[in-house]
């Protein structure tokens, strides 16, 4: 009885550690997330552990021995490659197989493992088959997936996989000899509204603009999104309706109706484009891309919402442009620059009034580089002039006080101020400071400006003239009679002297009707209180007239052309008494 006992109480406390083992076994597969099969070939018998209810989406309590149910609860498309799997390892003595499938209930993915041991006689023994759910995984998969080519805001090819698109494509149409037509798209002053409308409408604009190109997407047509506001579309072997020019006809076509935004606020935009061909503007899908986007830009500089088709000369015109650029940068660092002055005259009695300083860029053996034609307005598009024109302003207040000090002679100097020179906050301060410098007198300087600078902040430009004003400096509106120019315009206008253009004065002597409104200019701005100083007097017929019709100052090639610093000095000498 002893030996029964014992041998019960042994049975007992092996079952108990037994089934404290199968509890923490369990109680680690629940934590761990696993759901595991095993399956006994020797007793055919199999045995669930794990959650399998949270796995596959419904109660599970028992695995018939033909697996029939397991295969029931996978997806229909998935059960082949699980079958396949399982007889190769059964079958061939395979020991390992990780599958990934779908289940039927709620179309989650899982992980399957299974490992298979063999019995001395190499029969199946046993397998066990270890599943979790990879959902979550799978579909951060997707997103990166997704990410990789695709922008997150708009949907469109990124500009990765548009390039990789687009060298695949010019591959196949250098193979099959056809051609690809790349169209950069950019919606015109974007920054404007978006600063108007806020980011966040302004991402709501820019997808709405995504979803209407997203309809020219196609089997030969990709569209990207290249930037904030920079679309892409490639064509391969352009055509019709699938050309260039057809898509964006058609989009500025759609953009005639306002875009209206969540808030209900509508907004009224357009796009400009470039385009260009391969092979003949890009023998590479990044050159095609470089190409194209210069070609834009000459569509931006030739008016906005208008488009532009590669030329060779526009390449080589945008490699010359940032060729001056880079030597312009050099020149503002090492000031390389010079200044020429223009004397005018008094029409009355020809004596030397002053002088017009205009900006030079000589080489080292002073030849000029290129013309102030060409690289000012270079200079304005990029922001140099700002460097440009303090140092012009500082460098010709510092000649000109030389020569007061020397010579004793009272003149007057006019510099060209830029419209982005005077929106600069500490204009006023810096234009006060130089006076102060050089104890310059402020009535011998004149700020010479156009009507551009009154373009974007009228009133804020209005204030700083005023300012300058008071402190004694003189404004002369540049360039009158080009552009908006007006008589009507001068009464708002708080200038001293008005600069007749050179197109005034070349017809002024043979059209009577140019004549006439030359005259009645120099008689409004005299009734108004300005002074007039003619521009580009040539010949002496046109100084006669001008003096005639009461023109206060002359200036131009008759009297002087723009000289060295060293040769107006002289010019100063001869009219010393």
């Amino acid at each position: 009885m002893e030996d029964l006992k014992y041998q019960i109480d042994l049975l007992t406390a092996l079952n108990e550690r037994l089934m404290a083992s199968e509890h923490i076994y369990r109680a680690i597969s629940e934590f761990s997330g696993y759901c595991y099969i095993y399956k006994d070939y020797r007793t055919q018998t199999a045995e669930l552990i794990g959650p399998w209810d949270d796995t596959v989406g419904e109660k599970v309590t028992s695995l018939p021995y033909d697996e029939r149910y397991l295969l029931n609860l996978l997806h229909e498309d998935d059960r082949k490659a699980y079958t396949e799997s399982i007889y190769e390892m059964e079958h061939h003595h395979g020991t390992n197989a990780i599958l990934e499938l779908r289940t039927k209930t709620k179309f989650n993915w899982i992980e399957c493992e299974a490992r298979m041991v063999y019995d001395d006689d190499g029969n199946p023994a046993e397998k066990i088959i270890a599943f979790r759910d990879i959902t979550k995984r799978k579909n951060q998969n997707e997103e990166i997936a997704y990410l990789a080519y695709n922008d997150s805001l708009t949907g469109l090819y990124n500009r990765n996989y548009f390039v990789r698109c687009l060298r695949d494509m010019c591959e196949k149409a250098e193979a099959e000899k056809v051609n690809v037509e790349l169209l950069f798209l950019d919606i015109d002053d974007f920054k404007k509204i978006n600063d108007s409308i806020g980011l966040l409408f302004g991402d709501e604009l820019v997808q709405g603009f995504s979803q209407l190109l997203k309809e020219f997407q196609g089997e030969n047509t990709i569209v990207g999104r290249f930037g904030s506001d920079v679309f892409i579309i490639a064509i391969y072997n352009p055509h019709g309706q699938r050309s260039a020019d057809h898509i964006y006809k058609a989009i500025r076509e759609k953009l005639r109706e306002p875009y209206v935004l969540t808030n209900k606020s509508e907004v009224h935009f357009t796009v400009s484009a470039g385009v260009a061909e391969f092979p003949e503007a890009g023998k590479t899908a990044l050159d095609l891309i470089k190409n194209a986007e210069i070609v834009l830009s000459k569509a931006k500089e030739s008016g906005k919402n208008a488009i532009c088709y590669y030329e060779p000369s526009i390449l080589q015109n945008f490699i010359k442009t940032v060729s001056l650029e880079q030597k312009l940068k050099d020149a503002i660092d090492n000031e390389d620059f010079t200044i020429y002055f223009q004397p005018q005259y008094e029409t009355g009695s020809g004596k030397l009034r002053g002088a017009e300083a205009l900006l030079r860029w000589p080489d080292e053996h002073g030849q000029f580089i290129t013309s102030p034609g060409e690289f000012i307005p270079i200079a304005e598009k990029n922001g140099a002039i700002v460097p440009i024109g303090s140092w012009v302003l500082k460098e010709t207040l510092k000649i000109m006080n030389n020569w007061r000090m020397r010579f004793r002679l009272p003149l007057m100097v006019a510099v060209n101020i830029s419209a982005i020179q005077l929106e600069k906050e500490n204009f006023v301060d810096y234009v006060q400071s130089l006076l102060q410098m050089y104890e310059f007198d402020p009535k011998s300087l004149e700020l010479e400006i156009t009507e551009t600078a009154f373009i974007n902040d009228y009133d804020l430009v209005i204030e700083k003239i005023n300012v300058l004003r008071k402190l004694g400096v003189k404004i002369a509106l540049d360039d009158f009679g080009t552009g908006f120019s007006s008589l009507s315009y001068l009464k708002n206008m708080p200038i001293d002297i008005l600069k007749i253009d050179k197109t005034f004065i070349d017809s002024a002597i043979a059209d009577s009707s140019a004549g006439i409104i030359t005259q009645a200019v120099v008689d409004m701005a005299g009734k108004l209180g300005l002074k007039t100083v003619a521009e580009g007097v040539e010949t002496e017929a046109q100084q006669n007239f001008m003096s005639s019709i009461g023109c206060d100052y002359v200036q131009g090639y008759l009297t002087g052309k723009p000289m060295s610093k060293a040769d107006f000095e002289k010019l100063i000498i001869r009219q010393l008494p």
